[in-house]
């Protein structure tokens, strides 16, 4: 452990699939989710246009919402999607039965389009028809420009084509190419985000940026029956000059706390950061503390950091690492992993991508092809987790950075007071953000800049 890491340790002291909830249509709605559950209703049978968004803050009920439409329109063929297989695991818990990611939807293996090319071009050789051949050389001409595109490869058919109605939930996560490929396919789209969060990154957000054709803002009684919840909403509704931004202390197992034990840390399902640098530092103690050393290997959580339709992973994806072999070349892991949704593979990754910031870095550059740039994912980034959600979250509380960031920039032409509004605003979302990834429990420690002074 180097002396950072052992300081870092200081923080934690030395000592030692849910079922579906049932469906029903008696549910007790406050007047504002009427008002949106009619509004989504009048849009779904007036098919004035594709999209509805509907947005809302943590806790005011939109994915029971959307299950109830689907219910009370009795909706023939409905589909449930996110961008990652954590946020479409949590989506089937909620009772979306078969939710799946948006990839899996959507698009295929290349392995798949490589295989029709193949048969194409045994065909071509077959023929001798003029006309027969010409069609077989714009067919393969269209299928060689899926296998050369870097992104993923749109089927040509899909289960979305006769479905009626797509529930898309944490939207902020879509770019523009993505949605395009939705809506290429005619089926009607029903967007669920929050506008509170961060704003997205690496061309996301194609539908969160626009605005919502209902908004929830008033939080559901059962919901603040969270801690998590009641956090949140502390946290958004928190005004300049609330350093904490309303999380002053405990509230159960959730809240602010000043250290943990050893346990206590390990027990949670992600810890999240503002900064790369912070997030190296915690990888280094989370591994250390599980007796993790040297490359990735059994026990490990890697997350991938860029998209590739030849690997078959996208960007932000998770895998538990269940094995790992030794490749035939030095700059390269061979890992047995499982992602979020039960299924096993093997990855060849950049080994360099498992060093430090520069070599995840080198690792991006190095291409997308069938070789994954990953790195490890006991730590990750507030805007890497944007889309997912886990039970218990561990939030090392770098707000103070993105007030900085945000200041700095509009101190200058807005003055310090309007910066320093900005300042908070950008703070409290990352905040909001990182508490709203947990389901069941967050707990915020102070910046390692503070337990490190």
């Amino acid at each position: 452990m180097t002396d950072i890491d052992l300081r870092l340790a200081d923080l934690v002291g030395t000592q030692a699939s849910a079922p579906h909830p049932p469906r029903t249509t008696d549910l007790d709605f406050a007047p504002q989710q009427t008002e949106a559950i009619e509004a989504i209703t009048s849009w779904y049978q007036s098919a004035s246009s594709q999209v509805f968004r509907l947005f809302g803050y943590a806790g005011t009920g939109k994915t029971t919402l959307a299950r109830h439409i689907v219910d009370q329109l009795m909706v023939r063929h409905v589909l449930y999607a996110a961008f990652t297989g954590k946020a479409a695991y949590v989506l089937r818990g909620k009772g979306c039965d078969g939710a799946s990611t948006v990839h899996s939807l959507i698009y295929q293996p290349v392995e798949k389009v490589k295989a029709k090319l193949d048969e194409l071009n045994k065909k071509l050789r077959e023929t001798i028809d003029p006309t027969e051949r010409q069609e077989l050389r714009e067919e393969i001409r269209r299928e060689q420009a899926k296998v050369d595109s870097p992104d993923w490869i749109l089927r040509d058919e899909t289960e979305l084509d006769s479905a009626d109605l797509l529930v898309l939930d944490e939207v902020s996560m879509v770019g523009e190419r993505m949605a395009r490929d939705l809506l290429s396919r005619g089926c009607r789209i029903l967007c669920l985000g929050d506008p509170a969060q961060l704003p997205p990154v690496d061309g996301g957000g194609y539908f969160i940026n626009h605005a919502p054709d209902y908004l929830l803002t008033e939080i559901h009684r059962s919901a603040l029956d969270s801690p998590v919840t009641r956090m949140a909403t502390a946290i958004r509704n928190s005004e300049p000059g609330q350093r904490n931004y309303g999380v002053t202390g405990r509230d159960g197992e959730s809240g602010r706390v000043d250290q943990l034990t050893i346990p206590e840390l390990l027990a949670f399902d992600q810890v999240l950061v503002g900064r790369n640098a912070t997030r190296w530092q915690a990888v280094h103690l989370l591994r250390a503390l599980r007796g993790l050393i040297g490359g990735p290997q059994t026990g490990d959580r890697i997350i991938c950091l860029a998209n590739s339709g030849e690997a078959e992973v996208f960007n932000g994806q998770q895998f538990d690492v269940l094995d790992s072999h030794e490749s035939d070349r030095a700059d390269r892991y061979e890992l047995v992993v499982r992602d979020d949704e039960g299924n096993e593979r093997t990855l060849t990754c950049w080994a360099a991508g498992f060093r430090d910031l520069e070599g995840e870095r080198q690792a991006k550059r190095d291409g997308r092809g069938t070789v994954v740039a990953a790195t490890y994912a006991q730590a990750i980034t507030t805007h890497k987790s944007q889309g997912s959600q886990w039970q218990r979250v561990l939030v090392v509380d770098e707000s103070s950075v993105f007030y900085g960031a945000a200041y700095r920039e509009h101190a200058k032409t807005l003055g310090p007071a309007a910066a320093s509004i900005e300042g908070h605003i950008n703070g409290r979302r990352w905040l909001y953000t990182a508490v709203t990834r947990a389901s069941h429990q967050a707990v915020i420690v102070p910046s390692l800049n503070g337990v490190l002074a």
